[in-house]
């Protein structure tokens, strides 16, 4: 079995990086392909899925920090002007809270994202040293993309992980973290489906995934109740309730600071939000999940949210110092678009969390020495 690696920051972002090279990841660039990852992969005919997600493997991804351009940006309705409400609600969250464009946008020689492909999938997204591939989806308005599939089938593949087909349903890898969604909200899946119609067509037919990627199940919904609530006497116990649906529900922070397990149960239950998931960029040093729990020693336990909210809109710690891909932070990543409020109740959440004491090596630096 393939060992799950994680590749997506909170929210999930994946860039490329200037320093480093292929040679150093054993990686073959294909073209103006770029590896990533996020979330929200979604095709059209028999090769249609949502198959980019969070989760990855041994394989090879290029990545960035908070100073890349916003992919957001490159596509559909600018900040959501003109949009329904609807939609502007669906494209807030694709591009800022979930990050799907990070992982469905090719991107240059640069590592910037192509304008005029925005959502139009990537070929060879991730890619192992044996070279098999897996591939992320057409999310635009084309025949190669959305257009032929149903609104259910597009919320089944992204809450279920199941890709609906004429021939029967198959199981989605994995590396999309379905098992998260399985908890958003309706009317952000409403939001969401409602967005991705407005994505303008962009022709670009996606190969299927290498027989290697190919799985029996999709892995199991990660349950509700295992995740850790607010305690009720909680100062702000009100915005930590609506950062805990951000964080772990709509949202990816608990997909990149919780270790993976191999099998159905992609998620350790008992070790949400403690860190120690690493990030094999092809950096001169493996960029490694922060404990994100509130004990003092090993984790955010001194941190003031305010601190917290620094780090997402500005990709900046407490300390000045910046962070390491992929954390999708900074005013032109992912998380530089969160509204103030969502920011405050994500940092609240963050503040909420139980003290669980556990050390967590880090020697990524960035920008990188």
């Amino acid at each position: 079995m393939l060992k799950r690696s994680l590749l997506a920051g909170c929210a999930t972002i994946l860039m490329a990086v200037a320093c480093g090279d292929d040679e150093e990841t054993g990686r073959v660039p294909r073209g103006d392909e770029q590896t990533g990852g996020a979330t929200g992969s979604a095709g059209a005919g028999g090769d249609a899925a949502v198959d980019a997600g969070a989760a990855g493997e041994p394989g090879t991804a290029a990545a960035g920090s908070g100073g890349e351009p916003a992919m957001g940006e490159a596509g559909g309705a600018g900040n959501g002007e003109g949009l329904e409400p609807l939609a502007a609600r669906g494209k807030y969250l694709v591009d800022h809270v979930i990050a799907c464009p990070d992982c469905h946008t090719p991107r240059n020689e640069m590592g910037a994202p192509i304008a005029e492909m925005y959502m139009a999938g990537v070929e060879c997204f991730v890619e192992l040293p044996t070279g098999e591939c897996l591939h992320s989806r057409n999310l635009t308005s084309d025949e190669t993309g959305l257009k032929n599939r149903s609104d259910d089938e597009i919320k089944t593949m992204i809450r279920d992980g199941i890709r609906p087909s004429a021939t029967g349903d198959e199981a989605l890898h994995p590396i999309m973290p379905y098992y998260v969604f399985a908890n958003t909200k309706d009317e952000d899946l409403d939001a969401i489906v409602a967005y991705l119609r407005t994505i303008p067509a962009v022709e670009h037919a996606i190969p299927r995934n290498d027989e290697l990627f190919e799985v029996e199940a999709p892995a199991n919904p990660l349950d509700p109740d295992t995740i850790p609530m607010p305690a009720d006497d909680y100062p702000k116990f009100e915005s930590a309730l609506r950062g805990r649906y951000l964080a772990t529900q709509s949202g990816l922070c608990i997909e990149c600071h919780t270790p993976h397990e191999q099998g159905a149960d992609v998620l350790d239950p008992e070790k949400y939000f403690q860190g120690g998931e690493e990030f094999d960029l092809g950096l001169p040093a493996i960029p490694v999940s922060k404990n994100l729990t509130s004990d003092e020693a090993t984790g955010l336990g001194e941190w003031s949210a305010e601190e917290i909210v620094e780090v997402l809109k500005n990709a900046v710690d407490k300390n000045g110092d910046g962070l390491c891909p992929p954390m999708p932070a900074g005013p032109m990543a992912a998380y530089g678009g969160l509204t103030d409020d969502d920011a405050l109740d994500i940092a609240n959440y963050i503040k909420s969390l139980p003290a669980i004491e556990n050390e967590v090596v880090d020697e990524c630096t960035w920008p990188p020495m």
